[in-house]
């Protein structure tokens, strides 16, 4: 078991049943080089981002989040977990 982390792309819309009537879209998951396991991620150098920044522009796709793993869903989130989520 370990635990893994990854970018959100996709956009963002108007949609007045949301909280300030923006709403987040969410096209696709990238999933970074990294190192993982039990006790949480490290991201390597990605020699390759520029390459996935590039085909997501063209598709009209932006970063839009990060999401995460977590193993010990009893344990409250660290110091460094709640800065990557924020």
């Amino acid at each position: 078991m370990e635990q893994r982390v990854t970018h959100l792309y996709g956009y963002y819309s108007e949609d007045p049943n949301y909280p300030e009537g923006i709403r987040c879209n969410v096209e696709a998951i990238y999933d970074p080089p990294q190192l993982s396991d039990m006790s949480g991620t490290a991201e390597l150098p990605d020699p390759k981002r520029h390459v996935v920044e590039m085909i997501a522009a063209a598709l009209g796709l932006e970063r839009v989040g990060q999401m995460f793993t977590k193993l010990d869903q009893e344990t409250i989130l660290s110091e460094t977990e709640i800065r990557k989520a924020a």
